[in-house]
């Protein structure tokens, strides 16, 4: 049947069309993911922490085995990824069996450590045409830049560091371990093929990637170093404590607090024997001018009144005692 030149299949089909539209219309929608960069880059921060493992995993630290040990990190201050040398160093020492002492007094032996090198280095390799920068205002319109054209590019970024460390006894001075310097690499080498890539190679990855995606995957190869004997600080373990130091360390502890409590003195609080308006031991009352009056005869014994005009300051005891001077003296 028609209507007005129009089937009704066709008036119906238009009916889906346009529902199917609108629907669309309501479903649709635009999502944004927010990104940004730290600092420093991850590859930069993976090829140093890998340097410092492996410098770290080099030294034989086993002659620590079962000593009290303080580890001295001073010459470390200020050194790029200082906290992450300090504290592997100190997993590697316990590792080993060290007993770490957190003051240099409670430790029979000091471990030092010191950085000479932490840091990276940068290669850039480019087979093509590099990046040309033209002469601005020479033609209106024209690029001031003319883009890098690779056929082949290799860039090779290294993490390099080199640590060193040794112990001595502080009570007598002596050395007793030292670990040798070398400088320790990790690299990550990246390459462009006609402007394909980068296909990601080094000792930070496992295999090949192609875009952070692996695309061969090989077994990791010593690169002709030869690891220290004793437990990498890169591999999970688990240690069992010993009793017997647990109950040593609690006596230690009981004892060095009741030390201390035996040594702290109470503030003295100082109360004069002698009130300081009466005449301090050892200091001599001074006499009294002598006056017009005359004496009058005593029979040795005075009154506070006449010990007041006898001694500035005196008591009763110390002006009596002087009439008797006075008396002896005039009888000689």
């Amino acid at each position: 049947m028609w209507f007005g030149g129009y089937s009704s299949n066709s008036t119906e089909r238009l009916r889906y069309v346009l529902g199917g539209v609108i629907l669309t219309a309501c479903l649709a929608g635009c999502g944004t993911t927010r990104s940004s960069d730290t600092l420093r880059t991850g590859t930069e921060q993976l090829l140093l922490s890998t340097a410092i493992e492996r410098a770290i995993n080099d030294m034989d630290l086993s002659a620590m085995n079962g000593k009290t040990v303080y580890f001295d990190h001073q010459y470390l201050k200020g050194v790029s990824d200082e906290g992450y040398i300090i504290s592997s160093m100190r997993q590697r020492l316990l590792a080993e069996g060290a007993l770490l002492k957190a003051s240099r007094d409670d430790a029979a032996y000091v471990v030092e450590a010191r950085a000479g090198t932490v840091g990276t280095n940068r290669q850039d390799v480019l087979i093509g045409i590099p990046q040309v920068n033209l002469p601005t205002g020479a033609v209106a319109g024209a690029p001031s830049v003319i883009p890098e054209i690779p056929f082949a590019k290799k860039t090779q970024q290294r993490g390099i560091v080199k640590l060193a460390a040794f112990a001595y006894n502080q009570e007598t001075g002596q050395a007793v371990w030292q670990s040798g310097t070398y400088p320790i690499t990790a690299d990550a080498r990246d390459t462009w093929i006609l402007g394909t890539g980068p296909f990601q190679r080094g000792s930070i990855y496992a295999g090949t990637h192609l875009a952070g995606d692996s695309l061969f995957s090989r077994k990791s190869k010593s690169d002709g170093r030869v690891p220290a004997p004793g437990m990498s600080v890169t591999v999970g373990n688990s240690f069992a404590e010993d009793p017997e130091l647990i109950e040593a360390a609690k006596i230690a502890k009981a004892e060095k607090k009741d030390k201390g409590k035996e040594n702290s003195v109470a503030p003295a609080s100082f109360t004069p024997a002698v009130p300081p308006s009466q005449p301090q031991p050892g200091r001599i009352p001074t006499t009294t001018p002598s006056s017009t009056t005359p004496s009058t005869p005593s029979s040795g014994f005075s009154n506070t009144a006449t010990d007041s005009k006898i001694g500035t300051g005196g008591s009763t005891t110390a002006a009596g005692l002087m009439i008797l001077q006075k008396r002896a003296s005039q009888s000689n």
